[in-house]
């Protein structure tokens, strides 16, 4: 993480100085627009000065190169990404302006939705898959590639208004969006909370699952019949074994490193959220978030944002790693 930041020092360097200018600018605008009466110029001018210095020192800004670098490092492994801009706020997230909590309310619900769907998507892809290159040259194992063509076609913004266009407005078993009824509370009505966070969480989850299920189910097709063709597939083939017994004892076996490892990668992709299932579907996850403050030109929440699902992603390749080391008697054998 040093190394990355190493090299990313002057952009991040550039970003930070544009920010605090920003956030000056802002909190200009804010104590103009609310100011009572004829606005003391020299006043706001001299708050905003106050307000600009006090970020500067926040960052760091206002210290050496290499004392600056030092505090940026610790405040990004503590956590502590700052406030957003005057003016700028995420009241579906939390009424606070730190930047670190607002993340800590977005991530769980996009693991919730996002991480949960992932979890089903590779269960079932892998199972589709694995059936595939059992019954290679059939019209199952040939339907393979073009559901995984067709579903990854599918805008998931137009799944996602078929199935509230259906199922919600039409049918009215789902909700339309959003993520618990109104006026809910887990801490007072903990089971009606569940219940109506599995309602909501339905649709986006469908649209989620329709749209990936056939790119995994591809991918562990591919990779089970590139092992299927192995020659020590063949000889157990030639030797009489049963043919469950060469596809899960052996096939299947050998391929579950690479298996493991795009499993592990759309996990970590999951921690990111989806963009446009959670505009339609309304859920105040990561990808809401990230859309907002893009929008409201938070460059701290977007950087914020960027650094965590980076951190998530190091943690999955290195988690990767030490999983592959497990289902790789190769790997083993090199080590011992």
């Amino acid at each position: 993480m040093v190394i990355l930041y190493v090299f990313t020092y002057p952009v991040i360097q550039k970003l930070y100085t544009d920010y605090v200018k920003y956030s000056a600018s802002q909190l200009k605008t804010e104590l103009i627009r609310h100011a009572k009466g004829s606005v003391n110029l020299t006043q706001v001018n001299l708050e905003v000065e106050s307000y600009e210095k006090s970020l500067e020192a926040a960052y760091g800004l206002n210290q050496p190169l290499i004392v600056r670098f030092a505090l940026q490092m610790k405040a990004l492994i503590t956590f502590h990404f700052g406030v957003t801009p005057p003016g700028v706020s995420y009241p579906g997230y939390t009424s606070s302006n730190n930047i670190a909590q607002i993340i800590a309310v977005a991530l769980p619900r996009t693991i919730i939705l996002f991480t949960t769907g992932t979890v089903i998507i590779i269960a079932v892809g892998t199972l589709l898959g694995v059936l595939a290159a059992r019954y290679q040259g059939s019209a199952y194992d040939k339907a393979i590639p073009v559901i995984a063509v067709v579903h990854q076609s599918l805008p998931t913004w137009w799944i996602g208004f078929l199935l509230i266009a259906g199922l919600a407005y039409g049918l009215r078993w789902f909700p339309p969006g959003g993520i618990v009824s109104a006026g809910l509370n887990f801490s007072r009505e903990p089971l009606q909370y569940v219940a109506s966070l599995l309602d909501h969480m339905t649709l986006p989850l469908l649209a989620f699952f329709i749209v990936n299920v056939g790119g995994f189910a591809y991918v562990v097709r591919s990779l089970t019949l590139a092992t299927a063709k192995e020659d020590f597939v063949l000889t157990a083939k030639a030797r009489g074994l049963p043919e469950r017994r060469i596809v899960f004892g052996h096939i299947l076996k050998t391929a579950s490193p690479s298996i493991a490892t795009q499993a592990m990668l759309w996990l970590a992709s999951s921690f990111a959220g989806g963009l446009t299932t959670e505009i339609v579907f309304v859920w105040p996850g990561v990808g809401l978030l990230t859309y907002n403050a893009v929008l409201e030109s938070d460059e701290a929440t977007v950087m914020a944002i960027t650094y965590v699902l980076t951190l998530v992603l190091v943690i999955a390749l290195f988690l990767n790693e030490i999983i592959k080391g497990l289902l790789d008697p190769r790997i083993r054998a090199s080590q011992g």
